[in-house]
């Protein structure tokens, strides 16, 4: 899961010129508030803060760099003032990642003894987001909006969500899943239409017969099944047969072997989620059990008798989880 600690989500503030450079500057340095804040609270991905957008160009033209960006994953929107949302159209209709629309407002409170007319243009995020909303449901783009002030625990864990869910949308679009032969003979559910799969979710779904498999469970050395054993001496409480020198060890040497094999062949060939099939084992001397309760461990997907749309689901949630116990020590801790 390293390629997480890469990834991006990019913040972008709506306004426009009609309120003078000294109110875009001020925009700006809110805008630098809340995302340097979101950034202290250990979120699951960056969050990238880039120019404030004040024109249908400026908006397009940050659009367009976010598709193009390998490391965004999503675009998080806020309307610091009025931002007239024509200007928005061109651009959000060619965005093509997923989109948060962000309904808060700088201050907490609205300053009663104080408030004059500079303020209420400065601080019009219930104008500007309608006028966004307005936009956004018209072009029925699909979108989540978070609601609340930015330095609520409620809208962290709300922004974190979506970005575990934006993470995992982005590692579908690129997964690649290896079936090792067909689905169980006779069962329906395991079937599907894996070009449609591929069109909508974005993974792909490649077919390899079990002896492929079977070459590369055959190529592991006997030093690194070796090192395998010794780790599992290490993290699990071994039945007697299965030690040194017990009658069955060979047996879970079998297994090292299969283990450091199929993730030679994930790895080499880039695959996150693998299927197999126990009426196909041709050339395989026993069922991966140990190897696929490892690998899963590691973060692959599964799915048993062939089924790969278990598989792409079982990745996307280990991608959503990922350090998830962790996250929720340290929202407890706040509390």
């Amino acid at each position: 899961m390293e390629f997480i600690k890469s990834l991006e989500a990019w913040f972008i503030v709506g306004s426009q010129h009609l309120y003078g450079p000294e109110a875009l500057k001020q925009v700006e340095t809110d805008a630098k508030e809340i995302v340097n804040y979101l950034n202290q609270q250990n979120p699951f991905v960056k969050i990238k803060l880039k120019p404030v957008a004040t024109t249908p160009e400026e908006v397009f033209s940050v659009c367009k760099e976010a598709n193009n960006q390998e490391n965004c994953i999503d675009m998080i929107a806020w309307m610091h003032t009025f931002s007239p949302a024509k200007m928005w159209i061109t651009g959000l209709q060619a965005f093509s990642k997923p989109l948060v629309q962000f309904h808060t407002q700088f201050n907490r409170h609205i300053p009663w003894n104080t408030i004059d007319m500079d303020y209420m243009n400065l601080h019009q995020t219930a104008h500007g987001d309608r006028e966004f909303g307005f936009l956004v449901s018209h072009l029925r783009l699909p979108r989540t909006i978070v609601v609340g002030h930015w330095q609520d625990k409620s809208v962290i864990e709300k922004l974190d969500r979506w970005m575990r869910v934006a993470v995992a949308i982005y590692d579908h679009k690129q997964l690649k899943i290896a079936r090792f032969g067909d689905n169980m003979r006779k069962v329906a559910v395991t079937e599907g239409d894996k070009v449609e799969a591929q069109r909508v979710f974005g993974y792909s779904v490649n077919g390899y017969g079990v002896y492929e498999l079977a070459e590369a469970i055959n190529a592991v050395s006997d030093d690194d099944v070796s090192k395998l054993l010794a780790e599992y001496d290490r993290l699990y409480q071994v039945e007697e047969a299965l030690q040194a020198n017990g009658s069955a060890r060979e047996s879970l040497a079998y297994s090292a072997r299969i283990e450091v094999g199929l993730k030679t062949f994930l790895d080499n060939g880039g695959f996150k989620a693998f299927t197999d099939n126990f009426q196909n084992l041709n050339g395989i001397k026993q069922l991966p059990g140990l190897a696929v309760q490892r690998l899963m461990e590691q973060g692959y997907g599964f799915g048993g008798e062939g089924d790969w749309k278990t598989a792409a689901l079982v990745r996307a949630v280990k991608v959503m989880v990922y350090q998830m116990v962790l996250h929720l020590w340290k929202i407890i801790l706040m509390i």
